[in-house]
């Protein structure tokens, strides 16, 4: 759907007096918010419909001088959040990097492992591994009235149109809480129904798993 499409439905909704009272500028600005609202929740729907995937070289990593076989990566202009790391061991098989407690920081016994600081990530690896994986969520793209929503295909453009009404309501200093049950109906409907892999269940996590899981 196009985003001046939802602007103008959400409009409708509100039963709107005028443009001169609900700008342009507003209305593009509350279907970003609403956007980046419905990001964060597909996002997690451990699905990865937005994934980017980069493949680092470690000799580019920046060396901390002041420790040991600690590396910092700046994280890509984009980013919005980490999904995988891991790093690139013999007969180009990659395993998942152990992140650092806050104790453990710069002197880990797992071997590589990270801990995300500020823009960068901060790598221990005495080992010197050559390649790092790093999969990440960018940060939700930035809209035009010419923006098409369309993909993920269960993703329900009808929430924008909802929670615009809802902010027209709000400034007209009329109840926006019609608009704002239906929102939460469309957004419970579409957390249901977000997942687009039922062939397996991911298994829980095996915080003792050395990489090889499930053998050890």
């Amino acid at each position: 759907m196009l985003v001046s499409t939802i602007i103008s439905s959400g409009m409708l909704k509100a039963d709107m007096p005028n443009t001169a009272f609900y700008t342009a500028a507003e209305a593009l600005s509350d279907v970003q918010a609403a956007w980046s609202d419905i990001y964060a929740i597909l996002c997690q729907g451990d699905d990865d419909y937005f994934l980017t995937e980069v493949y680092v070289l470690s000799a580019t990593f920046t060396t901390i001088l002041n420790r040991n076989f600690m590396y910092s990566y700046a994280l890509p202009a984009d980013f919005y959040r980490l999904r995988m790391l891991q790093y690139k061991g013999s007969q180009n098989t990659f395993y998942p990097v152990e992140k650092m407690t806050t104790e453990n920081f710069g002197n880990s016994q797992a071997s590589p492992s990270y801990r995300m600081v500020g823009l960068n990530l901060q790598i221990y690896d005495p080992m010197a591994y050559p390649m790092y994986y790093v999969g990440y969520y960018p940060a939700p793209e930035t809209l035009t009235g010419a923006s098409d929503l369309t993909y993920p295909n269960n993703m329900i453009p009808e929430i924008m149109v909802y929670q615009i009404a809802a902010e027209i309501a709000r400034k007209m200093k009329r109840p926006p809480e019609e608009y704002e049950k239906r929102r939460n109906e469309l957004v419970e409907s579409m957390r249901k129904q977000y997942s687009r892999d039922d062939f397996r269940a991911e298994s829980i996590k095996n915080i003792f798993s050395t990489g090889n899981a499930p053998y050890v």
